[in-house]
């Protein structure tokens, strides 16, 4: 199983690696919202989940996940942000599918929710 992790804090992006490298995932990395759609596109059917930073320079968040959602519109992503009203400003027609995790989360529960998401969608 492989996972897409993009976040524009390098601090984010080694922590969130080696929580799910310890989890028995190959992990992906993206420091921009460009960078991640890219990725995504060149390893579209290798790609399992998408772990998502909502506020980056450059491109959004939202911005990266419709354009994701333009090719692999069942893609389960994990948006991730540090303030809880982000949620309400994700449209209505990009939340299939999508979970919040609020930053800074903790190992286990982003461990949690990354198992029980792939579970579930290998299920």
């Amino acid at each position: 199983m492989k996972v897409l992790v993009v976040d524009d804090e390098e601090m984010i992006l080694c922590i969130a690696t080696k929580i799910l490298e310890r989890q028995g995932y190959e992990v992906v990395t993206a420091w921009s919202g460009e960078e991640g759609i890219r990725q995504c596109f060149e390893q579209s059917d290798q790609i399992n989940l998408m772990l998502l930073d909502l506020t980056m320079p450059g491109l959004s968040g939202v911005e990266t996940l419709r354009r994701v959602r333009q090719t692999r519109p069942d893609l389960p992503c994990i948006i991730s942000s540090g303030h809880n009203a982000d949620w309400d400003n994700i449209p209505e027609d990009l939340k299939a599918n999508v979970h919040f995790l609020q930053k800074p989360y903790r190992a286990d529960k982003l461990a949690e929710l990354v198992n029980s998401i792939l579970a579930t969608a290998t299920t």
